[in-house]
Formats: structure tokens, C-alpha cells, sequence
């Protein structure tokens, strides 16, 4: 096992004068008055000391002196809500903590490395356990040393020395998602038809599943664990059910649900909070809600902007989406937010909508009013949450932390709010750069 090094931080002029304005610009934004410059970066804190202190914008340092950050393709928060681990084009993985100063990049540990870019970046719900995969077509799973008294993903040590390389596996094409399933067992799928299933206890590797679709891109796993929906290349969303053990020793799980949801690659996929929905993403720019007793779709909406590229469920059942227009949408399939902010989907349905393949879709519309979160300068690849935190990684090369709750209470008379570091104009230099 290569030793694992620790990405120095680097003090350019450049990047250290940016990051002095940034917490100019974040008292003023939030009328914070903190003690110092670090607690100045708390998205939505109250004014006192004691609050633990997140920086709003994130950058990982070069691997290579004088090369740029690399973007942002996969990201993944710790479960005690105070690491963090990220990865992008410079084929590097890092794990770092989210608490602190960052000038002007955060002070990571490096884990060995991927050969191209890394797609998908896991924590277990434990803490205990940490995954990669990239297009290189390997699967890398660490576990970490919790020690006694430390509790689950909490407390334990943050260096990379607490993480141990326990399994390496290496498939003849690219790998783009990965998910844990309870604490032991994870599934992988990628540029081929296989799901594949890691035995977390014995380190087996098998085929779980064998799909009608070539390219997957997305999994999600049920809050129950018992179910796994899957969607990729041809549009379809499709579930495993994942209690149901083949009847033959060895026998492949069978899919237990199709919906053809989109007419393009689906690129990301979520469960309600209650399992009864799937929500998914794709480039054809619709998020889409499948109602799994019905098997049907009952919500669809035409973002029109960007090709979707990332999903993640909010408190209230809300939901954050975001793709290659450089914006984050919040969205509640069936509620609305006061102030006459609509998120509630109306009756019409808009000319156009039926697109190449002949698809049954329900009635669709777009939203009345809309609630966006400007910031970024890049395709927005990757997005997750820890209570009332979404982060946000780009191609921009940068990870932002939002307060959702501060952002829906700051929204401009349009439903959008302006992040208060080094905020972009919406859609400024938007680049369909899709990997």
C-alpha cells in the first residue's frame, strides 16, 4: 500500500486576497458580527462565539505545485456532519474536516489515489466504512478505526493514517456509482449492464444483477435498506428488491419495477422520505416522481435550463437539483412555501413536452415561482446534505455550503438567493461540460 501523503496548504496572494474578501463579504451578507474571521464563514449562524464555524467555499489544493484545484465530480459528508471527503478530475481522494479556516485550501489528507477521474464517493451511515470508484474501472473500500467511547462516525481519528485500504477491486470498464446498503454490503455499477455486490464481512465481489441497460449511472437504496432503484443510459428507472434472495444458490437478483421515466441518460436518483416515491434526474432536464405502489409517474418538471445531473432530499420533503446551468433549484412536489413562492406543479401541460420516444406521461408544468441558489460558475456535479447544510461541488473547482433555512428566509423577489462569496451571475459562462 502506497503511504499515504498530506496535501500541504499553499499561500498564494491571490487566493488568500479572495478569501479575505470572502469574509468581508459574508458578515455583511448574513449581519454576523463573530470574533474572528474563520466564525465570520458560518452560513446562517447567530452572532456568538460558540457556533462551529463552516467555511462557505472550499477548494482542494493541486496534487502538483502550480497546477489549478481540480472540479469537483464526488463528494461525501461524514455522518457526525464534520469530515468530508472529495475527489474530481485530478483522479486524488481527500479527506478533510469541514470545521475551520481553509486559506485558501482546505487542509486534506490525501488516500491512495484513482488512474482517471473519480466518480462516486460513499460513507457508510456507521462512519466506519469509505468507498471510491472511477473511471478507471476500480472500486477502492477503507475502514476506518473507531476507537471505544468514540461513537459511530463521530470522534474518531480524522487523519488518513485512522483509514486502512481493505479492498481493491478492478472491472474491464468504467464505474460511476456506488452505494452501501446497511453495514455489510456494497453495490456498484457503472459502464456496463452488471451490478455488481460487495460482501463487506467475507470481501466477496459477484454480479448482483444483470440490467436490459449497458450504462448505469445512478443507484439509491430505500431508508429501509430493502430496496435498490437503479437508471442510466435508456431513461428507465428500475427496482431490485433486495430481500427477495434468488431461488438457485449464486442466481441473480431479478428487477422488480420498470418505468421508462426519461428520454435521456438518467443521472441521479432519490428515495421520499417515506420510500413511497422515486425521484430522479436526468439530461433531458425533467425531474420526474414515480410512485412505486402505482408504477407510475404522478410528478414531472421541465427545468428547461441545464441537463440535471445531480438530486438530493431536503428536510419537508424538499428537494435540491442542479446540473450544467450552474444553479441549484429547491423544490417540494407538493407543497409551497409562503410569501405566494409556488413550488406546487400546476395543471397545464406546456406544448412540447412529448419528446423523441413515445412515452405516457402524465399532466406537467413548471414551476409559478421559482427558488434558486446562485453561486457557482460551473456545472454543479454533485450535491449532499447534513441537516439544514447542503454542499454543492462544481466544476468550478469548488465545494459551497449553504443554510437552507437562511437561504429560503433571504430569497430576492425572483426565489433566488445570491451565496455571499464570489457569487456568479445564473448561468454566467455555463458550459454543458458532461463527463
Amino acid at each position: 500500500m502506497n503511504p499515504r501523503n498530506t496535501i500541504a496548504r499553499r499561500s498564494f496572494l491571490n487566493n488568500s486576497l479572495a478569501l479575505g474578501l470572502t469574509f468581508a463579504i459574508t458578515k455583511n451578507a448574513w449581519g454576523n458580527t463573530p470574533q474572528d474571521p474563520v466564525a465570520a464563514a458560518v452560513l446562517g449562524a447567530p452572532s456568538v462565539p460558540t457556533v462551529v464555524s463552516v467555511s462557505p467555499v472550499m477548494r482542494l489544493a493541486p496534487l502538483t505545485e502550480g497546477r489549478p484545484s481540480p472540479v469537483i465530480t464526488a463528494l461525501a459528508i461524514d455522518p457526525s456532519g464534520q469530515y468530508a471527503a472529495a475527489a474530481g478530475d485530478d483522479h486524488g481522494l481527500r479527506w478533510f474536516a469541514l470545521q475551520g479556516s481553509n486559506q485558501p485550501y482546505v487542509n486534506a489528507s490525501l488516500l491512495d489515489a484513482h488512474r482517471d477521474w473519480v466518480q462516486a464517493i460513499e460513507i457508510s451511515a456507521n462512519g466506519k466504512w469509505l468507498a471510491s470508484c472511477a473511471k478507471d474501472g476500480t472500486l477502492q473500500v477503507w475502514r476506518r478505526d473507531v476507537r471505544p467511547n468514540e461513537g459511530s462516525g463521530s470522534g474518531a481519528d480524522v487523519s488518513a493514517s485512522a483509514w486502512e485500504r481493505i479492498n481493491s477491486q478492478r472491472v474491464a470498464h468504467a464505474l460511476f456509482t456506488i452505494k452501501f446498503i446497511g453495514e455489510h454490503s456494497l453495490i456498484a455499477a457503472g459502464f456496463s449492464n452488471s451490478i455488481y455486490r460487495l460482501d463487506l464481512d467475507r470481501m466477496k465481489w459477484s454480479v448482483d444483477h444483470t440490467s436490459e441497460c449497458s450504462d448505469i449511472r445512478a443507484l439509491a437504496i430505500s431508508s429501509d435498506q430493502r430496496t435498490l432503484a437503479y437508471g442510466g443510459r435508456d431513461g428507465a428507472v428500475r427496482l431490485i428488491d433486495m430481500d427477495r434472495v434468488p431461488a438457485v444458490m449464486d442466481q441473480q437478483r431479478e428487477c422488480v419495477m420498470e418505468v421508462q421515466a426519461h428520454t435521456n441518460r438518467i443521472r441521479a436518483l432519490v428515495f421520499s422520505a417515506d420510500d413511497s416515491l422515486i425521484y430522479s434526474v436526468a439530461e433531458d432536464r425533467r425531474l420526474v416522481g414515480i410512485d412505486r405502489k402505482s408504477e407510475s409517474i404522478q410528478y414531472q418538471l421541465d427545468v428547461g435550463a441545464g441537463r440535471l445531473m445531480a438530486i438530493e432530499r431536503l428536510s419537508e420533503e424538499r428537494y435540491a437539483v442542479s446540473g450544467s446551468d450552474n444553479t441549484i433549484r429547491l423544490v417540494q412536489p407538493s407543497k409551497s412555501l409562503g410569501g405566494g413562492r409556488t413550488y406546487q406543479v400546476s395543471n397545464v401541460v406546456p406544448e412540447g413536452t412529448v419528446a423523441a420516444k413515445e412515452i405516457a406521461l402524465p399532466k406537467t408544468g413548471k414551476l409559478a415561482g421559482r427558488c434558486k441558489l446562485i453561486g457557482h460558475d460551473g456545472t454543479i456535479a454533485v450535491l449532499r446534505s447534513h441537516g439544514d447544510s447542503l454542499y454543492s461541488g462544481s466544476f468550478d473547482t469548488t465545494i459551497r455550503s449553504w443554510n437552507i433555512s437562511d437561504a429560503l428566509i433571504h430569497l430576492d423577489d425572483e426565489g433566488r438567493f445570491i451565496h455571499p462569496v464570489s457569487a456568479q451571475f445564473e448561468n454566467s459562462g455555463a458550459q454543458e461540460r458532461i463527463r
